[in-house]
């Protein structure tokens, strides 16, 4: 038999053929890895463009949300200034706008009177730090710091003080005094100031050439105050313009002098988001789609609370805005109330009937003489609530400063007009019992009935004038022989 032949590869092919295999698996996985990476590129180049995009729109934002949160705190800062001078005007005039005023402090100085009337009553109760009379040329006359008669140097207040006494004697003595306010000093000892000439009211206005200055210093302790009171962080005075992440306000005086600015470190709520902002954008390179929810879920409570804050500053602004209309002590509108209320009147397309009551305590002076103002206000309080509940609902009642006060009537109904005017006096005119103090005043009225509300006030201050000089606790209707026994 033919023996079997057995047939194999050589040692050299089965090493080729191993190559061969290797190489083969080789150029697959080659293959298979580009193709992977060619796959992925716009994946990447998707969360690559993503995360930029992500990066300058949290970069937006987060200006965005911080320089609101400047120009908020601007807005804030700005209202509670216009308050604070508000509130320095309405002080100086109650004041300024007194016979007794000057009395004993043009006509001679009574330091009794002024121990009594201002001496430890102005940082308590008016919250001025400082009060000032100077003459017609300027002289000290009288001067009380922190609560004391004392001597003091006028030149620290140099910046801004001639300007604001300049501004208060505008005018003749046909007129009444207006009070003005500003700034006076410098960045080293800045004020705010509130100054009007000293003026008779009783019988006729009599101007004099006096000029009462009230004074609250803007100093570290007020700076602190106001910042904590209204968020302010870091508030204070600067030399420099403030940065463009700082709050900032100008400062100049009343004359247009710059003095420099105040400045404050506002919360900056873009600036305490870029860490979780990071965070943000690391996940989108991990999980986009879990980013973008989380994203989109913080910038919707971010924009909420910008929303309510942005609505919080606007509450603050109109309330800020209505205290300036507003008397502090009783409530009830002030002058800048009434003339709102005339201006709207004088507005109106629709020729109507006005009518409009002036009234004036009688003896109020010697309440005050006799128990003090602490007494004297309790007794404006109830005037006030008494007014009010008089009133009616569309009627506006106004405190127009001391012991005046106004109502303005919606409609001209004589006959119920007149017939109030009779009950406020008889009601004004009864004892009555204030901190267990006995407390007898009265008043006098004077009303007017006009179809020109520019009329309404000079009339009734006419009718109220007639109905002084018939004695107290009297009413006077306005008409033209009034004016002529005024004028005579």
């Amino acid at each position: 038999m033919r023996s079997a032949k057995r047939v194999g590869l050589s040692p050299s092919d089965q090493s080729d053929g191993r190559s061969t295999t290797v190489a083969t698996q080789s150029v697959g996985v080659e293959a298979q890895a580009a193709e992977i990476r060619r796959l992925s590129r716009p994946f990447w180049a998707t969360v690559l463009i993503g995360a930029v995009s992500l990066l300058v729109f949290v970069a937006f934002l987060t200006r965005s949300l911080d320089r609101n949160s400047v120009e908020q705190s601007q807005q804030v800062f700005r209202a509670l200034l216009t308050d604070r001078m508000g509130r320095l005007e309405t002080v100086v005039l109650e004041y300024g706008y007194w016979d007794s005023a000057v009395e004993n402090l043009v006509r001679d100085l009574n330091l009794q009177w002024v121990e009594e009337t201002f001496v430890d009553y102005l940082q308590e109760n008016l919250q001025v730090e400082a009060l000032h009379v100077l003459d017609g040329d300027n002289r000290p006359k009288l001067q009380i710091v922190d609560d004391a008669i004392a001597e003091f140097d006028l030149s620290q207040y140099e910046s801004g003080l001639v300007p604001l006494l300049t501004k208060a004697r505008e005018g003749n003595a046909f007129t009444a005094p207006e009070p003005v306010s500003g700034l006076i000093g410098d960045l080293t000892d800045l004020s705010m100031a509130g100054a009007i000439v000293l003026t008779t009211y009783d019988d006729v206005d009599i101007r004099t050439d006096h000029v009462l200055v009230f004074v609250q210093p803007l100093d570290s302790n007020e700076l602190a105050a106001l910042s904590e009171k209204y968020g302010l962080p870091n508030l204070r005075l600067s030399s420099s313009m403030p940065t463009y992440w700082q709050g900032g306000f100008e400062l100049s005086t009343i004359d247009g002098t710059e003095l420099g600015y105040l400045i404050w470190d506002p919360a900056l709520p873009g600036i305490r988001l870029l860490p979780l902002m990071a965070i943000g954008v690391l996940l989108v390179f991990i999980c986009t789609l879990l980013t973008a929810r989380l994203y989109v879920h913080r910038a919707t409570a971010i924009v909420r609370d910008l929303a309510e804050a942005k609505h919080e500053a606007e509450r603050s602004k109109e309330l800020l805005a209505e205290q300036a209309r507003r008397d502090f002590l009783t409530k009830l509108g002030n002058r800048r109330f009434l003339d709102e209320k005339m201006a709207e009147l004088e507005a109106q397309e629709v020729s109507a009937d006005y009518a409009l009551l002036y009234l004036d305590l009688d003896g109020f002076k010697q309440i005050n003489d006799e128990h003090g103002h602490e007494m004297g206000d309790l007794v404006l309080q109830h005037v006030a609530k008494s007014l009010r509940a008089f009133a009616g609902d569309d009627d506006a009642v106004v405190r127009i400063g001391g012991d005046e006060f106004v109502v303005v009537f919606s409609k001209a109904d004589k006959e119920r007009i007149n017939e109030l005017g009779r009950t406020i006096i008889e009601h004004l005119s009864e004892p009555m019992q204030l901190n267990d103090v006995a407390c007898k005043f009265g008043a006098s009225i004077g009303i007017a009935f006009a179809t020109q509300p520019a009329e309404l006030l000079r009339q009734a201050d006419v009718a109220l004038y007639a109905a002084k000089r018939r004695g107290r606790g009297q009413m006077t209707v306005y008409t033209d022989e009034l004016l002529e026994l005024k004028g005579s």
